[in-house]
């Protein structure tokens, strides 16, 4: 076990592992608010602040296969997607309806190749669809009617299959 921030009275909390190996990303409180910290995983170095984000809690910071990229959620049930090469943000889309202690293990998956994530988002008739959010071209697709309560989705290893937990209980 090692102590890579070494601090006291600041909040760090889910810390995530870059799949390159290089970074700890994670979420501090040192500022007063919650931001997007990273961290070498060797533990040189300064952490650097990526986000001058306002009041809010965030949840889970999720790294892209390629550690270009890292996607978590707000308490405000937003999707963002952060560029840790360009250091930008982006919102990708709001998930209204989910509790607020759900949002810690919400998932959402990505591609093998970095190109796109997938997510359940709540539907006017409260079963969940499963969406696609393209990175090139920005644009989100829902993939699932919603019909039926869908979630969890995954990208099988080569990005050809979308797997997810459906709910198809029928009782006539």
């Amino acid at each position: 076990i090692r102590n890579l921030s070494r601090t006291s009275g600041v909040a760090e909390r889910y810390p995530s592992w870059s799949p390159d190996g290089k970074w700890i990303a994670y979420f501090s409180d040192r500022s007063g608010e919650y931001q997007l910290t990273l961290r070498n995983a060797d533990g040189t170095g300064a952490e650097k602040t990526l986000t001058k984000l306002g009041k809010g809690f965030r949840f889970k910071p999720q790294w892209s296969p390629d550690s270009k990229w890292i996607v978590f959620l707000n308490k405000s049930q937003e999707i963002n997607l952060f560029n840790v090469e360009k250091k930008t943000l982006e919102k990708v889309d709001k998930i209204d309806g989910r509790l607020f202690w759900d949002l810690h293990s919400y998932p959402v998956a990505w591609s093998g190749d970095s190109s796109a994530i997938a997510y359940s988002k709540p539907m006017e008739n409260r079963n969940d669809a499963i969406f696609i959010y393209q990175l090139k071209t920005k644009k989100i697709h829902r993939v699932t009617s919603g019909f039926y309560s869908e979630r969890n989705p995954v990208f099988d290893p080569k990005g050809d299959y979308l797997y997810f937990i459906s709910d198809r209980a029928l009782r006539p």
